[in-house]
């Protein structure tokens, strides 16, 4: 394959990804308007024990006066709580709500849904190469522990062993992510 026509294929199928699985399952709960930074922010929270807002910041590589609005428009729509941390009153922990934890969990089904009708249109081989040609590009790609760090989805306390990027941090380093 010629290199440019992979480079355009590559393109095609990162706006692929977001048009056909994550906006689509954004449609699915119209009544919440959602924006992608916004699920995102609804994400990091999910996973991460009661965050700050320095933290959110910090994972969603946003300045702290960004996250701060981004949490007060989720908390006015009531998908986020803040709480003062017990320990040090001048730190807010953010919650997810009730509200906020059942949308989540609709937009993670509709995502998975989408991800997966896509796949099972392909042949078994050919997810199976796609899948091999994504690690391999994240070998490649990802060369040293801080730029995994960069890319980093992180996934908190729902991270799994055989994250790829996981994979490729314990390769370069001799341990997996969570321990450091």
């Amino acid at each position: 394959m010629e290199r440019d026509i992979l480079e355009v294929a590559t393109k095609l199928f990162s706006k692929t990804l977001i048009a056909r699985v994550y906006n689509q399952s954004l449609l699915e709960v119209p009544e919440e308007n959602l924006s992608q930074v916004q699920l995102l922010c609804l994400r990091y929270v999910y996973t991460h024990s009661e965050p700050s807002v320095g933290s959110i910041a910090e994972g969603l590589n946003i300045s702290a006066a960004a996250a701060a609005k981004l949490i007060d428009r989720l908390v006015k729509r009531n998908l986020l709580i803040r709480e003062e941390d017990q320990a040090d009153r001048r730190v807010l922990k953010i919650k997810l709500t009730q509200r906020g934890e059942q949308i989540l969990s609709r937009i993670n089904e509709y995502e998975t849904k989408y991800f997966q009708a896509i796949i099972a249109k392909m042949a078994k081989e050919d997810a199976q190469s796609l899948q091999a040609g994504l690690i391999a590009f994240l070998k490649a790609a990802l060369i040293t522990p801080e730029q995994i760090d960069e890319v980093c989805l992180k996934c908190g306390w729902e991270h799994f062993l055989d994250c790829p990027g996981n994979q490729l941090y314990h390769l370069l380093t001799g341990k997996n992510k969570e321990e450091y």
